[in-house]
């Protein structure tokens, strides 16, 4: 209400007019403004949706002896190798991996090489930069303890349900680990250690099935980490499953050869 007409008004309405009408302005957005503002809000709605989902796949992870773990870059210390050129170039490999899913989209990656010798904390490093970089959400599977599961479905009523929640977690997740890929494949004889038995069928299936529904994605990427060979793989899975999280791209592989033991030296 301009000053004009507030002056028009009879005394006593034209206060309790001023007592009314407030300090500033009142603000009426326009179309482009409420736009913004619901763009804004779908924004913030969506973010907290992804994060609780990724809060979902993260709790479907499978730890070693249930107890989970975590690493970034912060935490690779080269110093605690002899070779620690050696320890700084994967640290940066591992890195360098990261920052180009990050830009460029998802690929599969291989951390080859001896216990102990730090593939699972890159990996978990890489899994922290994605999910920090580019808010992709990831999942952490002992491959070891995925058999266990997998064996005790015949004998416990309530853990088929759990593998099928955790296969679909394995499934949609951006970034899924597979660690010490290979020893569920067990040995045939402790002499023979060339003579691996193969993977459980249920666990064949499994894995191919997650494998293949994940294979080639934009947004998916499959980090392994192996003590094994291609050849000793091949013996453990079907070729076909290999191929599909094995990757034979020198650039998305890290082989952590010269490294050693650090937990049997800090042992």
């Amino acid at each position: 209400m301009n000053e004009s007409l507030l002056e028009s008004l009879p005394v006593g309405l034209r206060e309790l007019a001023r007592q009314h009408l407030p300090d500033k302005p009142v603000h009426i957005p326009t179309p482009e403004e409420r736009d913004q503002r619901e763009r804004e809000l779908s924004r913030r709605l969506t973010k907290q949706m992804e994060a609780q989902k990724a809060m979902v796949y993260l709790d479907k992870s499978l730890w070693p002896a249930g107890i989970p773990i975590s690493f970034t870059f912060a935490d690779w210390k080269p110093e605690k190798q002899q070779d620690q050129q050696r320890a700084r170039e994967i640290g940066n490999k591992a890195w360098t991996i990261a920052k180009e899913a990050t830009e460029n989209g998802a690929f599969n990656v291989l951390l080859l090489g001896s216990p102990g010798t730090g593939k699972t904390s890159l990996a978990l490093a890489i899994a922290d930069k994605l999910k920090r970089d580019a808010s992709w959400s990831w999942m952490f599977v002992s491959t070891t303890e995925l058999k266990s599961l997998v064996e005790a479905q015949f004998d416990a009523y309530d853990v088929k349900p759990q593998i099928a929640k955790i296969k679909r977690a394995m499934t949609e997740a951006n970034v899924l680990i597979l660690d010490d890929f290979g020893t569920e494949g067990g040995l045939v004889s402790r002499i023979m250690e060339k003579d691996y038995k193969g993977a459980h069928p249920k666990l064949q299936q499994l894995m191919y099935e997650v494998s293949n529904a994940r294979f080639g994605k934009p947004d998916k990427m499959t980090i392994v980490t192996t003590n094994n060979t291609n050849q000793e793989l091949n013996r453990i899975y079907d070729p076909k499953i290999v191929s599909r999280l094995v990757t034979q791209n020198k650039a998305h592989r890290i082989a952590f050869n010269g490294m050693s033991d650090v937990r049997a030296m800090e042992g």
